[in-house]
């Protein structure tokens, strides 16, 4: 452990909590394409903020035509890439904050992005400062690599390495301590039915809830046509095993949930599965009850495994999960969207050509069967034992490698792992209300991101 490096994050809060408040403020939702500005004003407006602070602290710095910002910590062969980002997901709702406002409260920061992935991104770039204030010998070059698309599907990288090499080494602060060298695949798919419910006297008018397929939402929404206060009181009852809290006006329901990331779907009760736990205990004319027959076999709630789909499977990245995110029904037309986070023995042929089937035979269409492959770093690398044995100095931690559902900025760079910025076990929330970041973690990752990027590019 370097005791200059203690030292000097020692009255580096208030500075740090600062360039992140300001980052949080900007909503960096992606959003319709500009001129200059691939995924809309704000994750550009993140970008050039996040640039300009760099650009204050000496570093050279380069906009990559709006879709990338990278940072460079000398002039050197490029030895390690840390890659992070500055777009978030919305915020949604339930926030007990203004989810743009970075607040302080016992030790933590509250705010959309404080975890995913804006504080990270500071406490990488502070770590860069350092090593450049501390005058630590390197020779070799670290690249900060801020990208402004990954919760939308991380074109803003396939843009950047079209035109770039890849790193030799490369981590993300997008995860927790310790070291993620195994990442799950993806399978997230919109899927497609419509329906004819114009001879029903008791119908489902409308459902919609989510705003992002990687996250399980808050609430969920439907307007009912025909269903009396009393039938309402009846299935609500019914559906309490759900643990979902509803509400209705005579019209509209509102189901209350509990958000979560979708990579950790147990972590939140999904409230579109329990609405329609809830629509199966009303007694709607037939096409209607079949329609609610059909999504309830095949989205049983509370049920993540994937089932009901026929693809429950585990391996050494674990079991495969299955959520769904998203659905808008509006004049008989039901559009959907599942993200399912699949381990190392999933394949097209015994997962996504599997889930296509069994959503056939009840009546849905899926967009694609095109699915994204899991993700593995030898842990017997010399890299990765580097990274285990500074986080072992710097938090008194046992470094170990561990596995993750959700897949992360360096999924696609062979020797690209997931190192902090979170402590280990710790849910800050991200994707849901109220997310946080525990001051403390943001000041040890960059104590030990310091050291990382001392150690590989001396």
């Amino acid at each position: 452990m370097n005791k200059e490096i203690i030292e000097y994050f020692k009255n580096k809060k208030d500075e740090m909590i600062k360039s992140i408040s300001e980052l949080v403020s900007v909503p960096s939702v992606r959003s319709e394409a500009k001129e200059g500005m691939p995924f809309g004003e704000k994750p550009y407006e993140a970008l050039t903020t996040a640039l300009k602070m760099a650009d204050g602290f000496g570093f050279k710095t380069e906009n990559h035509d709006g879709y990338v910002g990278s940072i460079d910590l000398n002039d050197g062969e490029q030895e390690l890439a840390i890659l992070a980002h500055l777009d978030v997901v919305p915020a949604g709702e339930g926030w007990s904050t203004d989810p743009y406002t970075v607040v302080e409260k016992d030790n933590m920061i509250y705010g959309r992005g404080v975890s995913d992935d804006k504080g990270p991104a500071v406490a990488a770039l502070y770590a860069m400062k350092a090593v450049k204030d501390l005058g630590l010998p390197v020779s070799k070059n670290c690249r900060l690599i801020l990208g402004t698309d990954e919760e939308c599907g991380s074109d803003d990288l396939r843009y950047y390495f079209s035109k770039n090499p890849y790193p030799k080494y490369a981590f993300t602060p997008d995860a927790n301590f310790p070291v993620t060298n195994g990442e799950k695949g993806r399978f997230t798919k919109h899927f497609y039915r419509t329906v004819d419910f114009s001879g029903c006297d008791k119908y489902i008018k409308s459902f919609t809830a989510g705003e992002a397929a990687n996250a399980v939402p808050a609430f969920a929404k439907a307007e009912l046509v025909g269903i009396s206060a009393e039938e309402f009181k009846s299935a609500a009852e019914k559906a309490k095993v759900t643990k979902a809290e509803f509400s209705f006006d005579g019209k509209k329901v509102i189901c209350t949930g509990t958000s979560a990331h979708a990579s950790l779907p147990e972590n939140g009760n999904n409230p579109i599965t329990a609405m329609i736990e809830l629509f199966d205990c009303i007694d709607f004319d037939k096409a209607c009850s079949d329609f609610v027959t059909d999504l309830k076999a095949l989205f049983p709630h509370g049920k993540y495994n994937g089932e009901a789909l026929g693809v429950e499977m585990s391996d050494m990245l674990g079991e495969l999960t299955l959520t769904l995110d998203t659905v808008c029904f509006e004049n008989g037309s039901f559009n959907g969207c599942f993200d399912s986070r699949t381990p190392m023995s999933a394949t097209r042929e015994n997962c996504a050509d599997v889930i296509a089937e069994k959503l056939a035979e009840h009546g849905f269409k899926i967009e694609d069967t095109e699915m994204r492959e899991a993700h593995y770093v030898d842990e017997n690398s010399d890299f990765i034992k580097t990274l285990l044995r500074v986080y072992e100095d710097y938090s008194g931690d046992k470094g170990e490698c561990i596995s993750m559902g959700g897949g992360t900025y360096v999924h696609d760079i062979e020797n690209g792992v997931a190192f902090g910025a979170i402590s280990r076990d710790t849910n800050t929330n991200m994707h849901g209300a109220d997310e946080f970041m525990p001051i403390e973690d943001i000041i040890t990752a960059a104590e030990i991101f310091t050291e990382v990027i001392a150690e590989i590019c001396r």
